[in-house]
């Protein structure tokens, strides 16, 4: 019998990470050329596209020094191939204004064939964000 499911449950672990903060394990799904990107302009401080593990883990350093994340809930995964769509709802605070931001958002998450994560691509309503933030 097939496998329909390979990589979700490797998405779901990796939001389980996130989400009690082992960012460490996390970078571990990391492939070495993995591309990490996240929208929003100049206005967004933490948006960018990094690239590779070292790169990737100061993004979690930066994201964490300017937001308090209090929910990075997925809601809906989708499997096609080696690429995981997953929409979910992120609830934080901005640390320097302490200004409260609700987006819904829409990840992609693309593997290689040895499951490491090759390719991340996050959006969500930069606007809102870009508010929270104050500029």
């Amino acid at each position: 019998m097939d496998v329909l499911v390979n990589h979700i449950e490797a998405v779901q672990n990796m939001y389980k990470l996130f989400n009690k903060g082992d960012i460490p394990g996390l970078i571990k799904k990391l492939d070495r050329d993995c591309i990490w990107e996240v929208m929003g302009g100049k206005e967004i401080p933490h948006a960018g596209i990094y690239h590779g593990p070292d790169d990737i883990r100061n993004f979690f350093e930066k994201l964490g020094s300017l937001i308090d994340t209090t929910e990075m809930a997925p809601e809906n995964l989708y499997e096609d191939g080696n690429l995981v769509t997953v929409t979910g709802q992120w609830k934080g605070s901005i640390r320097k204004n302490k200004k409260l931001f609700s987006t819904p958002w829409l990840m992609t998450v693309e593997f290689n064939d040895a499951g490491k994560v090759v390719h991340f691509k996050d959006c969500y309503d930069t606007l809102t964000i870009a508010k929270a933030y104050g500029l």
